[in-house]
């Protein structure tokens, strides 16, 4: 093995988790990793597979036990050193089929040696792989969703969940704690954003994990925790002006080309444009009022031709109010 990790991996290729919380061992669908001591060498591994889950210990002294669990699509998980051929001996973890396994990993001798560099192993480890919902009916169920159909951690599901709550944005999970959110000043704003793909995306920069609309045959699309304006041009600069009011606006608005308006909602009270610049200044919170349902009209002019070019071609007036803020305007909604 190298660079400090073991891989329990199918041959699609999935990602496994570069970290481990408990220290040891970890899973991603598709994929887990095991952490060793040493960064290079040779390790003893010991591969169990059982019917039911083991006993919550196991005879060896062993120093560490950590269990997770393996979801897989194909039923192919193998284990291998990462980067290393598989080893012949080792049997197919998962060879009931695609479903949910439970993977127990002990572990000797980690803390002995990391310097070192064995062809002769002085770490052990005991790997037990169990089923615990295998089968069609389990394959059926990893084609819709894993985290959905089968209760897993989901980021996005804790997201929402704390922002319903606590209907604060400082409440974010991943947020850094010192950070000290500053209301932005109810003066417009004018910048520029990069367009890609003919979007102009608006979403959550700290928790990016909204699924983007569909790109609008008109001006925009909303999705939860996302927006999308269409752009002329395919990629480039675009400018954008930002203007916050307590309420609908009232009366037309010149010199602009077009208008659309839609409503949106934000589960956390944060919502950025990308890689908008605004002469060093941190990017606007579109809607630092809170987590809530918002209104937006979005003006657009000038939007002729399709060049690339670091000067904005087209631009955007986006008016933003609150419709309905805090835990109250979730009630009978899309979460």
């Amino acid at each position: 093995m190298s660079y400090h990790q073991m891989l329990v991996a199918e041959p699609t290729g999935a990602n496994a988790p570069s970290h481990a919380p408990n220290g040891l061992t970890a899973s991603a669908p598709g994929a887990a990793v095991i952490l060793t001591g040493i960064h290079t060498g040779v390790v003893d591994v010991t591969v169990e597979l059982a019917a039911t889950a083991p006993p919550a210990t196991a005879p060896g002294g062993w120093d560490e036990v950590e269990d997770v669990e393996l979801i897989s699509f194909t039923g192919e998980m193998r284990l291998s050193g990462l980067m290393g051929d598989l080893p012949e001996a080792l049997p197919v973890l998962t060879p009931l089929g695609p479903g949910r396994y439970g993977m127990r990993v002990h572990a000797r001798g980690r803390d002995l040696d990391p310097t070192a560099v064995p062809s002769v192993p002085f770490e052990f480890y005991l790997v037990t792989v169990w089923p615990i919902d295998v089968g069609p009916e389990a394959c059926a169920k990893l084609g819709v969703g894993v985290a959905q159909e089968l209760g897993l951690p989901d980021k996005v599901t804790e997201i929402r969940r704390r922002a319903q709550e606590h209907a604060r944005p400082q409440d974010e999970p991943g947020r850094i704690a010192r950070e000290q959110l500053r209301p932005l000043p109810p003066t417009p704003v004018r910048a520029v954003a990069m367009a890609s793909e003919h979007r102009l995306r608006i979403v959550n920069p700290h928790q990016d994990t909204a699924t983007d609309p569909e790109l609008p045959e008109g001006l925009v699309a909303a999705a939860p925790d996302a927006l999308v304006i269409r752009t002329v041009k395919r990629r480039g600069a675009v400018g954008v002006h930002v203007r916050w009011e307590p309420s609908p606006p009232r009366g037309p608005v010149t010199a602009w080309d077009e208008v659309e308006e839609i409503e949106f909602i934000t589960t956390t009270g944060v919502m950025r444009i990308p890689g908008r610049s605004t002469d060093g200044e941190e990017p606007p919170n579109l809607t630092y009022q809170g987590a809530g349902r918002y209104g937006m009209q979005v003006h657009g002019r000038a939007r002729r031709g399709e060049r690339l070019s670091n000067r904005p071609g087209e631009s955007y007036l986006l008016v933003v109010w609150p419709i309905a803020l805090g835990a109250r305007a979730f009630v009978g909604g899309p979460f």
